[in-house]
C-alpha cells in the first residue's frame, strides 16, 4: 500500500538552483516494507547527548533547531554555501528513528523516509509546532545535510530527507540504521 502523504517542509540547499523538498507528513496507510527496529524502546538521555555534543563540539546525529543567533554550533549545509547555527540540544538522535528506509514519490523522486518510535510521536509534533515558519537541521555524522522549512506541526512522527540521489540517501540509511 503506498504512503498517503502531505507535504508539510520545503527545504533550501540544493545546489543548481531551487530544489523542492520536504519534511513527509502523514496519515499513515503504511506498509512498513523498510528497515524496521524492534517496538520495544530504550530510553534515550537527550541531556547526556546535549552534554557530550558541547564537550566534543561534535553534534549528534539527528534533528535539530535551527537558532535565529549566533549562539548555536556553525555548521555550513551541505551542498550550499549556506550556514546556520545549530541548537547542540538535539530534538531526536537516531535511536529514535523506528523505521528508515528509501522510497520513491509518484513522479520518480527517491527519498529517505524516517518513522520514530510511536513514543516520540509527540516531542516531533511540538517541535514541528514550534518551528513552523522556520528551519530545522538534520545532522548526519556532524554534518548538517538538511535544512527544511517547516509549515505545519508534523503529528505521524513521520521526516523525510530529499535532494539527494540514491546512492547517497543509501549511505544515509546505512549511518542511521
Amino acid at each position: 500500500m503506498k504512503n498517503v502523504v502531505k507535504n508539510a517542509v520545503t527545504g533550501k540547499g540544493k545546489s543548481r538552483g531551487a530544489v523542492w523538498c520536504g519534511v513527509v507528513l502523514g496519515f499513515l496507510l503504511v506498509n512498513c516494507s523498510g528497515q524496521k527496529k524492534s517496538d520495544e524502546t530504550k530510553h534515550v538521555d537527550l541531556e547526556s547527548i546535549y552534554e557530550q555534543n558541547m564537550r566534543d563540539s561534535v553534534l549528534a546525529t539527528g534533528w535539530y533547531y535551527i537558532l535565529e543567533s549566533e549562539n548555536g554550533f556553525s555548521r555550513q549545509l551541505e551542498k550550499s554555501d549556506a550556514f546556520y547555527f545549530i541548537d547542540p540540544k538535539p530534538i531526536l538522535v537516531k535511536e529514535h528513528f523506528k523505521v528508515v528506509k528509501i522510497e520513491t514519490n509518484f513522479q520518480g523522486n527517491d527519498y529517505l523516509s524516517i518513522q520514530t518510535y510511536e513514543r516520540y510521536k509527540n516531542i516531533w509534533a511540538d517541535a514541528t509546532e514550534k518551528s513552523i515558519g522556520k528551519q530545522l537541521g538534520f545532522i548526519i555524522d556532524n554534518k548538517l545535510v538538511y535544512a527544511p522549512k517547516v509549515n505545519a506541526r508534523i503529528e505521524s512522527g513521520m521526516a523525510s530527507l530529499w535532494a539527494y540521489d540514491k546512492k547517497e540517501l543509501e549511505n544515509f540509511k546505512k549511518q542511521l540504521e
